[in-house]
């Protein structure tokens, strides 16, 4: 780590805060704010309070909805403040004893879907020590951390070295460092990826690798060393294209990192299905059991897979974005040479990012695709196959029900049958209680040794009556339940081949 105290001195340190937050989506439509859609503005209002600036910055979030409540429609470039002329906010912050005095500007824009903060700070002292650029970035106050803009940001520092003979790319570092100084190491440092020239001068890319735009911390460091340089960038004309250079970056790294979630969460619910899968080679032997188990999962998996559906466009939506901002971000690189000096410059540490990240952002996603897409197909084959053993084991159990239902009702014919012949006999019996009591009983004679009473002829003759006829009517019975479940049994004249 080189000593900043050894490198040498800054003029006119400028750090710039470019933050990048979504406003609209397309599942809420271009009109429809998303939530929390005025962070930055927010933001703006915390770090007033903590940089003591004059004025305050509560004001700001009001002022800015009430603006954009004028444009309803999303525009390519949208100044978002105006009062008195401003297009900005200027404030300056309370000196403190340990601190160096600033100023700043605040630029809020609204760039197509994004809305867009430059938050400025400077130093009025013409000069000031390297160590003392901690002060611009007060307690780490605009890491990625703190700021947690949706779709990321850079810091850009901008700054002409005083009396410096040595390398510049030793002055960058030792300028990154200092601005980590106070920030306790919130986040992954960033170190140098690149370099090249910008108006003239000698700028330096730094990043800490990190995927997650909230960790992601990308700082340029850009070193005013040549006279065009100071004039080109007071008139101004690259800051639209750089700004807009940034902002297709920060939505293309944003995005890759939204289709690693989806693929990720996609993956968990893959393998909610292949468990499944194991289950379904263990199935239960009871039928009732197992119909059970599957209905359970007609039920689950088709949620389950219409979650995996959902991510897999998602997945695809994110990589229409990443070309889509890829073109772009040629386009604007493309502007932004126009404004270069062309036998002075050199973009090409710019350029390797479209040519070579975003390709290999797109080959990944195409490679998760692909696995992806196998599992869909199984989660459909599986609710297929699932819905046709749960159709066989319930035309099984419907036939058995209702055989139990045939036989339960045989049951109760016979048995009402039954009762209607001990009824028949009782009333017999009933009927002819009479004889028994009316006539006398014969005592047993030569003639009559068992004299046969009237009363049991009546008995007789009716048993054999009703025997011969409840046996005639049990055969019938029988025979027409027989020719009921032959004519059941045999497929349906609708469904025989036809001749």
């Amino acid at each position: 780590m080189n000593n900043p105290e050894l490198i040498g001195k800054l003029a006119n340190p400028k750090l710039t805060l470019f933050a990048f937050h979504l406003c609209n989506n397309l599942a809420k439509g271009d009109k429809q704010l998303v939530d929390k859609a005025e962070h930055l503005w927010q933001k703006c209002v915390a770090l007033g309070h903590l940089l003591q600036t004059n004025p305050q910055l509560d004001f700001l979030p009001e002022n800015l909805s009430n603006r954009n409540s004028q444009n309803s429609q999303q525009v390519d470039y949208l100044e978002l403040y105006e009062s008195d002329g401003d297009k900005f906010v200027s404030f300056t912050t309370v000196s403190q004893p340990d601190q160096l005095p600033l100023t700043g500007e605040i630029y809020p824009l609204q760039l197509h879907d994004t809305y867009a903060l430059d938050f400025t700070l400077r130093s009025p002292n013409s000069t000031v020590e390297i160590n003392q650029l901690s002060n611009l970035n007060f307690q780490g106050c605009l890491l990625p951390c703190e700021i947690q803009a949706s779709l990321g940001q850079t810091l850009v520092l901008f700054a002409k070295p005083v009396d410096f003979a040595g390398n510049h790319q030793d002055l960058a570092v030792a300028c990154v460092d200092a601005l980590f100084q106070n920030s306790e190491l919130k986040q992954p440092k960033p170190y140098l990826i690149g370099d090249g020239k910008l108006l003239g001068s000698p700028i330096f890319e730094f990043d800490n690798s990190q995927e997650d735009p909230s960790l992601k911390c990308h700082i340029l460091v850009w070193l005013d060393t040549d006279e065009k340089t100071s004039e080109i960038e007071e008139l101004g004309n690259y800051y639209r294209p750089l700004l807009n250079l940034l902002c297709c970056r920060s939505k293309i790294l944003y995005v890759y990192h939204q289709a690693y979630l989806c693929n990720e969460e996609a993956r968990k619910l893959y393998s909610q299905l292949e468990e499944k899968v194991e289950e379904f080679s263990r199935l239960k032997s009871d039928r009732e059991q197992r119909l059970e188990q599957l209905e359970g999962w007609l039920t689950e998996l088709p949620k389950i897979g219409l979650n995996y559906a959902r991510y897999l466009r998602d997945i695809e939506l994110h990589q229409i974005a990443i070309e889509t901002n890829a073109k772009n971000y040629s386009h604007w690189l493309k502007t932004l040479g126009d404004f270069s000096v062309q036998e002075m410059d050199n973009l090409d540490f710019i350029q390797e990012f479209v040519d070579r990240s975003c390709p290999k952002f797109q080959e990944q996603i195409k490679v998760n695709m692909s696995y992806l897409t196998v599992g869909r197909q199984l989660f459909q084959q599986m609710i297929e196959t699932i819905r046709g053993i749960v159709e066989v084991d319930a035309q099984k159990q419907q036939v058995e029900y209702d055989k139990k239902e045939k036989d339960r009702d045989r049951n109760l014919q016979i048995t009402i049958a039954v009762v209607g012949v001990g009824i028949g006999v009782a009333g017999v019996v009933s009927s002819s209680y009479t004889l028994a009591v009316d006539k006398p009983w014969a005592s047993p004679s030569f003639q009559h040794p068992l004299p046969l009473h009237p009363f049991f002829s009546a008995i007789i003759v009716s048993c054999i009556c009703g025997g011969g006829l409840g046996a005639i009517a049990l055969l019938t019975a029988r025979k027409l339940f027989k020719r009921s479940d032959d004519r059941t049994s045999l497929p349906s004249s609708e469904n025989q081949p036809r001749s």
